[in-house]
């Protein structure tokens, strides 16, 4: 298929690292349990679209609303529109939880919303789709094709340190599943759900894509669900690896750090891209243990990934600091230096047992000046 026929649409040119969030929150009701069938007239209810605020959207999980920030200069943006789509949603009445698997959901058959597309979806994953999951998207915008290129790169080798930053889902059907984030090993069971490959160029790009959308009989390019991918008509790169956060500085602070990473493989490339079979054992080191284990680097040598991390946020807050955008970076630091997030949710579920635990994730999900 020539460049002229390919079902992949050319790069539409994109912001110069602009940012923007597609958030998945669960709904829940007065004992912080998944609503079910119950959240479908509310989500209707609040689907709307809010002046400067952005979007709120219904998934396909009916107790699940998605955020849906408009493009954003910065993740100080970022933040003020979450936090006014997070004030909507209250206002509607909705009860929110930000978590990547809801700790205590019971396996089974989630109520599912209907559409051409999510119909697809529910005949392609059968069965394998029993648990609700929830995200954090973030997306970057780039201008042109070879620029997306050189950022997908920088960010693919550093996919495995946004999973541990992110990862707050340990708990899944109310116990404990010794991951950092059950949620990845739940979305590793679905098809053309892996690492993205390494790739050379914006045609090898389109030709992976392109194979796979002749094996799944997909009928576009947005069927392939990589852990990061090219949204071409976007002109963005979606990053789809990370858990859904319950704190706004936090979810403002990956943003940043999404930004940060992609301007850097731009202004100075990576001389390594890591194999794919080392990039998905990276990537299962920082679901299973999260910040609290080490993996390959770009130099190839095994490192501490909160080293690691400590010199991407570093570096991520040199190039931001050039327009005045590293600020939302702080909350990072106060991470790196304290426990994880799952260990604090079983610090909080050993102290006061499960139900303390959804009460926690809640309020920290709506307390919107966090």
């Amino acid at each position: 298929m020539t460049r002229g026929m390919s079902a992949v649409p050319s790069h539409v040119p994109g912001g110069e690292f602009s940012v923007g969030v597609e958030e998945e929150l669960m709904l829940v009701d007065d004992r912080d349990e998944l609503m079910g069938a119950a959240a479908a007239p509310l989500v209707e209810a609040m689907s709307q679209t809010v002046p400067d605020a952005g979007v709120v959207t219904g998934e396909i999980y009916v107790d699940q609303v998605e955020l849906n920030t408009p493009v954003c200069r910065s993740a100080e943006d970022v933040w003020r529109s979450l936090r006014d789509l997070r004030a909507l949603v209250d206002k509607q009445g909705g009860r929110i939880l930000a978590a990547g698997v809801h700790p205590t959901a019971s396996v089974g058959a989630p109520h599912i919303a209907t559409s051409p597309r999510y119909d697809r979806i529910i005949d392609e994953y059968a069965g394998l789709l029993r648990t609700p999951t929830a995200a954090l998207q973030v997306h970057v915008g780039l201008p042109d094709e070879r620029t997306a290129m050189l950022a997908y790169r920088g960010l693919r080798n550093r996919l495995p340190l946004l999973r541990a930053l992110a990862a707050g889902s340990p708990y899944w059907h109310g116990l404990d599943s010794g991951q950092a984030t059950a949620r990845a090993a739940i979305i590793r069971s679905y098809p053309r759900t892996t690492m993205p490959p390494r790739l050379r160029s914006w045609d090898d790009y389109v030709e992976r894509t392109e194979a796979l959308m002749v094996a799944a009989e997909a009928s576009d390019h947005t069927y392939v669900w990589w852990e990061m991918r090219p949204r071409p008509l976007l002109g963005t790169l979606e990053v789809r690896v990370m858990d859904a956060v319950p704190s706004l500085s936090t979810v403002a602070a990956l943003t940043a750090l999404v930004q940060g990473i992609a301007r850097r493989a731009v202004e100075s490339p990576d001389e390594v891209d890591l194999d794919d079979d080392v990039l998905a054992v990276n990537d299962h080191r920082a679901a299973r243990y999260g910040l609290d284990t080490r993996i390959v680097d770009v130099d190839r040598s095994l490192r501490p990934l909160r080293e690691i991390a400590g010199r991407v946020v570093a570096e991520a807050r040199t190039v931001l600091a050039a327009d005045r955008l590293e600020a939302p970076l702080d909350p990072l630091d106060a991470a790196l230096a304290r426990e994880t997030e799952p260990d604090r949710q079983r610090r909080v579920v050993a102290a006061g047992g499960m139900p303390a635990l959804l009460a926690d994730l809640v309020a920290r999900t709506t307390d919107l000046g966090g």
